[in-house]
């Protein structure tokens, strides 16, 4: 149903406008006034389709309305009715905004109503076509708006970065006021997730599986949906998927506080946006993934301490670690794309290598190199570098503690075989002495001889002499757990100290036994005389390398009744230990004698042999003044009576 306003002063043309419509526009209502003013209050309240307004009107004309009209930006178009014969009334009109005019002669309100029906036709197309010329151009705005937020997105490869970038922008695209963009993988797992607007912590209420199809909501307030935004007062979310891989893909989601109309050209607008996003979305997340492979491969490389480089055929260097790049003095950064002539001159270790021409082979190769007193096995493996490029991955491996190890191995498995033949001849050594031993006891019984008597008992503590180091040997020799037993820790000593007393009297050397009345010890005594044997030969060696008079080893022992525990302590007056070999002293197969003259595994060996029969082994050394080893042992729990020993022993033996 229509809505026709006539403003004119006349009451017998309301009346006979009123009757046209009636005729030929029954569904048309016709609303009359007399004045501009009047026509004020209708257009406030109606929605008028068409007015037809007089050009002379008293107080007013029809030209001043119509500029007031436009004036007051009120889209309704108006038809300006002339007296007849006045087209440049007319034409002044059409020029203040009037949508057409109509000759006022006889019978002209006949025509009003085939005027009114032409007027809004042609007022209604040109209404739409206005509205589709904008909304091309809006949306052409939009592309080309879009074009450059994709430009400007593209210009970062960080993933978060770029992420927040198409939000902001998705946002702003649709004059929004809050979003969210996930990126998920296959299994549906929310991977990565910025927010604008909002506050969203868990983000699984909030996925969309748009899968390839977009979708609106509005808030009914029952679903996950809505209760994980609770807080955020949103009313309305639009969702677009954003095919980004195979398996990742992201869910743009545009939130609205406000009840909105979505047009299809705003749908359509983000679809398109979130499309050309998802090429920089896709370059930053490869980006991110090729930085990571590099950026894991460097790190892994650089975790290798042996010195690693890639060299092609024309010398130039194309990757390197952390300790080529030590080797060279330059950062690792200032070697890539360099020739290994130039970034090498300060190592001589490089320079022997090429002085070697290693890097002019083609083939895999294993070379030793030696360079001042390290060792390095230098290997050398063919690739092929992108476009073709021969190079060779080069590899130097420092295999000086290798070798050295392997060396004493060597010895330590010449020590071992060394103590099945000492065990073995000490038996053979055991027969003719017990013969001896019985042989000389008898001859002593038969014969009434004095001298003859004291001759024979020489013979007979020679025996029992050699008796007593073929047992020690023995029990040097023999490789068994600890057997825990009572033991008087002075016999313990006086036994080491008899198996190598021929060595410390041939080199002047004064053994002092200061020993306290012991209760006994829960140890394997077989093992503490190894310890003492150890640390004995140790305290020999050291004493040699000083020219003074008055050397001496000294054995002192004692106990703390309240602590339960043993202490011995052996002292020489030799060269002394350095203060930073000190800490490495119980380390395997470390040595600081000459090659052949220790195996690095006495001490270490004794170390352990005091630690697992419940003690402690520790040392104190002055350089040039001497060394102190202490042994801990524990007490047995119920000292026997025979425990008292005297206090002291003569100071050389």
């Amino acid at each position: 149903m229509g809505k026709v306003l006539l403003i004119d002063d006349s009451i017998e043309q309301h009346a006979l406008v009123k009757k046209a419509f009636q005729r030929y526009e029954p569904s048309v209502e016709v609303y009359t006034v007399g004045s501009p003013s009047e026509g004020y209050k209708v257009l406030e309240k109606e929605d008028i389709d068409v007015i037809f307004v007089d050009y002379a009107l008293t107080g007013k004309n029809g030209i001043q309305f119509l500029k007031e009209l436009n004036r007051g930006c009120v889209n309704v178009p108006a038809v300006i009715i002339t007296a007849h014969g006045d087209e440049r009334k007319a034409v002044e009109a059409m020029k203040a905004g009037a949508y057409d005019y109509v000759i006022k002669d006889i019978g002209y309100f006949n025509a009003l109503p085939q005027v009114y029906r032409k007027v809004r036709e042609e007022f209604l197309a040109g209404m739409e076509l206005k509205r589709i010329h904008k909304k091309i151009n809006d949306f052409n705005e939009r592309l080309l708006m879009m074009n450059s937020i994709v430009k400007e997105i593209n210009r970062s490869l960080d993933e978060k970065e770029t992420m927040n970038r198409v939000l902001c922008r998705g946002i702003k695209l649709l004059s929004a006021d809050a979003g969210i963009l996930m990126v998920v993988d296959g299994e549906r797992d929310i991977v990565t997730a910025v927010t604008e607007g909002i506050d969203v912590r868990e983000f699984k209420s909030l996925y969309f599986d748009v899968a390839r199809t977009t979708l609106v909501r509005q808030n009914d307030g029952h679903s996950c949906l809505w209760e994980g935004l609770k807080d955020e007062d949103i009313r309305v979310v639009v969702a677009v998927p954003v095919d980004i891989m195979t398996n990742k893909r992201g869910v743009l989601q545009i939130m609205f506080r406000d009840e909105v109309e979505l047009e299809e050209s705003d749908i359509s607008t983000l679809e398109i946006f979130a499309d050309t996003s998802s090429s920089a979305l896709r370059n930053s997340m490869l980006f991110q993934m090729v930085s990571y492979s590099q950026q894991l491969w460097q790190d892994t490389f650089d975790a290798i301490s042996d010195i690693l480089f890639v060299v092609d055929e024309r010398g130039k260097v194309h990757k390197c670690n952390t300790a080529f790049a030590d080797a060279c003095g330059i950062h690792p950064k200032g070697i890539v794309g360099k020739d290994i002539k130039d970034v090498s001159a300060e190592s001589g270790l490089l320079n022997l290598y090429l002085r070697e021409e290693l890097m002019n082979r083609r083939e895999s190769f294993i070379e030793e190199l030696s360079y001042r007193d390290r060792t390095y096995l230098v290997s050398g493996f063919p690739t092929v570098l992108p476009g073709g490029i021969g190079a060779m991955v080069n590899i130097f491996k420092d295999i000086t503690e290798m070798n050295r190890l392997r060396a004493q191995l060597y010895h330590a498995d010449k020590l071992s075989s060394l103590g099945l033949l000492v065990s073995g001849v000490a038996h053979e050594i055991n027969n003719p002495l017990t013969g001896i031993i019985g042989y000389t006891e008898l001859l002593q019984l038969k014969t009434d001889d004095g001298m003859l008597k004291k001759e024979l008992q020489k013979i007979a503590d020679a025996a029992e002499r050699c008796r007593r180091i073929v047992e020690n040997l023995l029990a040097f020799s023999r490789q068994k757990p600890p057997e825990m037993a009572y033991a008087q820790v002075n016999d313990i000593i006086d036994s080491a100290v008899e198996l190598r007393i021929y060595w410390l009297r041939s080199n002047n050397i004064d053994v002092i036994r200061e020993f306290s009345e012991l209760p006994l010890a829960l140890i394997d005594p077989q093992q503490i005389q190894q310890v003492i044997l150890n640390i004995l030969v140790n305290a020999e060696h050291a004493i040699e390398e000083v020219d003074k008079p008055g050397k001496f080893i000294r054995f002192c022992t004692g106990y703390d009744k309240e602590k339960g525990r043993i202490l011995i302590s052996v002292a020489d007056n030799g060269i002394g230990i350095p203060g930073d070999v000190i800490p490495r002293i119980f380390d395997p197969f470390f040595t600081t004698k000459p090659v052949n003259k220790g195996s690095g595994l006495g001490l270490s060996i004794s170390h352990g042999i005091v630690k697992k029969n419940g003690g402690n082994l520790w040392v104190e050394s002055t350089l040039g003044e001497g060394t102190a080893f202490y042994i801990e042992l524990p007490l047995a729990r119920k000292p026997s009576k025979d425990s008292v020993h005297p206090c002291t022993r003569p100071v050389s033996e």
